[in-house]
């Protein structure tokens, strides 16, 4: 999709798109830094145009798979043009992420990734996927979020009880990725 495109969806649809301009290089580097070759079950919110999606299939497991949730329709058919056997694009709400799991005979997550806009969100659907996330993340593995501001890092330490804050400056704009280790289990 290009920048354009993108743009043009973003103010249509802004509140299921959450920014104006897609993620850049730094960013999805970033945000995907904490996915090591080993991990095989992966979660993508948020998922975009697949800006960082591409990223996310460069790192994780030969044999591993993917479940990226996009609830907007334009956004969601441009993933469709991803071609990766391990890639399972989803035209769906988050908050339904264990039907999926179940259909993908996933039981738990090795890694998550988000750039939902919990910000536009209500804050009970907020907090009802970041459970979620919680509840379906291996212990000991990462849950990353895109941030463009730190005004939410108290609903992810909430949730996940710790939160490490990552700048990124060569963003445009810059923006922050944010990481929640898991210690549920």
């Amino acid at each position: 999709m290009s920048r354009f495109k993108f743009l043009l969806e973003a103010i249509r649809n802004f509140r299921e798109v959450g920014t104006v301009i897609r993620s850049g290089k730094a960013l999805s580097e970033k945000i995907t830094s904490f996915i090591l070759s080993e991990d095989r079950y992966i979660l993508e919110l948020g998922s975009g145009d697949g800006a960082i999606t591409q990223r996310i299939l460069d790192r994780m497991h030969p044999n591993g798979k993917l479940l990226a949730f996009e609830i907007n329709p334009n956004m969601y058919e441009n993933l469709l043009k991803i071609k990766d056997p391990r890639f399972f694009p989803i035209n769906d709400s988050a908050e339904n992420m264990e039907r999926y799991m179940a259909e993908h005979e996933i039981e738990i997550f090795d890694s998550i990734v988000s750039a939902l806009p919990y910000i536009v969100l209500p804050e009970e659907l907020a907090k009802k996927i970041l459970g979620l996330c919680k509840k379906n993340l291996k212990n000991g593995k990462s849950y990353m979020q895109l941030h463009y501001a730190k005004t939410l890092t108290s609903l992810y330490e909430g949730v996940f009880g710790n939160l490490e804050t990552h700048f990124v400056f060569l963003n445009v704009p810059p923006a922050y990725a944010f990481r929640c280790i898991n210690e549920n289990k």
